[in-house]
């Protein structure tokens, strides 16, 4: 790869850096929020949720605009949705137009999460498409950890707004950035072939220093591009579509569980609270390793093995939780291989996800099988309040609610690849 596609991948990385800074500035300012307008529990609960709602929005509604017009042109339009939505989080009065916020903002970062990996996946060599996909992903625990600190610092400085205002400057700041140096996606330019189509390919293929095109390929050689979105309706994608969907969406069960209540319930085992926050970084930092090590392993040991190791990891973490010591070193250490396991996972899940579609489908698809696992997210952590509620152990909500990892890791297994798309060897699978 060149350094020109290692820098694509990395403005794809950035963007979802500002994702994990947007996810944790509503958490810092939380407690400030509550004091100053004395909100209750519910009322915070329902600000948390407008963002999730606004990245269902995002996923559906964006995500077909990348395979219809182009992923720059997406991604541009979702980190100003991005900036937009922070700027009117910063100057809310009141709770009613902070949720507006939130949900402008979630569409942004709906639309964004799956056409940036798409577009960091297209730009990679066979070998290195796991690994750029693993690098985007772990965008965002570094842009939690980080995005926490200088949340906090600004808050601790200013006031709670500057934490909206911060993470706005950092979206208006990248998109002059995007809009210079982030080209459109060549698999879309060869596909679609919309006006102008190979003019731009060629300027991206000299920007690579890659011989340039005398004509565009056949119109029909890159896929059936003709038939637009409407092949997800076709029996045979109509399966993959529902076996991706149910993956993810079991995925997204037991991963946001385990990710929400886990820090919890450190707390109750009578820990400090600095203990807790301890243990939640210690899962960031064990998911920036996990990701970087799912993405190398991939290419070498097969990505239908990377994912399923890494989903009966989360599984075996989640059941393994309840029953070690209340101690600090060794909840630090599950925690690392939690994390590990976790973003490990999200990462060859999406590329197993976004290689299971032709080019002009895929981040349609990707986007499709995001919503569905932001409704099993919601559901994971509602299920364990639930059950907790009517009197089971964590230990057995522990058992019953890493279940839906290991189905998922069943499902994954079996997910076929689209038949355009070639393995390192250059063969086609």
């Amino acid at each position: 790869m060149t350094l020109d596609q290692w820098f694509i991948v990395g403005l794809c990385v950035a963007i979802n850096f500002i994702d994990g800074y947007d996810i944790i500035a509503l958490a810092v300012a939380a407690p400030v929020l509550a004091g100053e307008w004395a909100l209750s529990s519910g009322t915070l609960g329902f600000l948390f949720s407008a963002g999730l709602i606004g990245m269902c929005m995002g996923a559906l509604l964006i995500s077909p605009c990348a395979d219809l017009f182009g992923r720059r042109p997406a991604i541009m339009g979702a980190l100003c949705l991005m900036a937009i939505g922070m700027a009117l989080c910063a100057i809310a009065p009141g709770t009613e137009v902070l949720a507006i916020g939130r949900v402008i903002t979630g569409i942004g970062m709906g639309g964004m999460t799956s056409t940036a990996g798409t577009l960091a996946m297209e730009y990679s060599s066979a070998n290195r498409r796991e690994l750029s996909v693993a690098l985007v992903v772990i965008g965002y625990p570094v842009g939690s950890v980080l995005g926490s600190s200088l949340a906090i610092l600004l808050l601790q400085t200013f006031t709670w707004h500057s934490i909206f205002w911060g993470g706005s400057l950092l979206a208006v700041l990248l998109f002059p950035i995007i809009a210079w140096r982030l080209p459109e996606s060549l698999e879309f330019l060869l596909s679609r072939q919309p006006p102008g189509a190979l003019d731009k390919a060629n300027r991206v293929l000299r920007r690579l220093h890659i011989p340039v095109l005398a004509a565009l390929p056949p119109h029909g050689a890159a896929g059936a591009g003709d038939r637009g979105l409407g092949r997800f309706l076709e029996p045979a994608m109509l399966r993959r579509v529902l076996r991706v969907c149910a993956g993810q969406a079991m995925n997204m069960f037991s991963w946001y569980f385990i990710f929400n209540w886990a820090t919890k319930w450190v707390a109750e085992m009578g820990l400090s609270t600095s203990a807790s926050i301890s243990f939640s970084l210690s899962i960031s930092a064990g998911g920036v390793v996990g990701g970087i090590a799912a993405g190398a392993l991939s290419s070498r040991v097969g990505l239908r093995q990377v994912t399923t190791l890494s989903l009966a990891g989360v599984a075996l973490c989640i059941v393994l939780f309840p029953l070690v010591p209340s101690s600090l070193p060794v909840l630090t250490v599950l925690g690392l291989v939690l994390g590990a396991a976790l973003f490990g996972s999200a990462a060859s899940i999406y590329s197993t996800i976004a290689l299971a579609y032709p080019p002009q489908m895929r981040a349609t698809g990707a986007g499709i099988a995001s919503t569905a696992g932001r409704v099993g997210a919601i559901f994971g952590p509602l299920s364990a309040g639930v059950l907790r509620d009517e009197g089971l152990s964590i230990a057995l909500v522990c058992l019953l609610l890493a279940i839906p990892s290991l189905l998922s890791a069943a499902i994954f297994w079996g997910t076929p690849r689209d038949a355009s798309v070639e393995d390192n060897s250059g063969e086609t699978i």
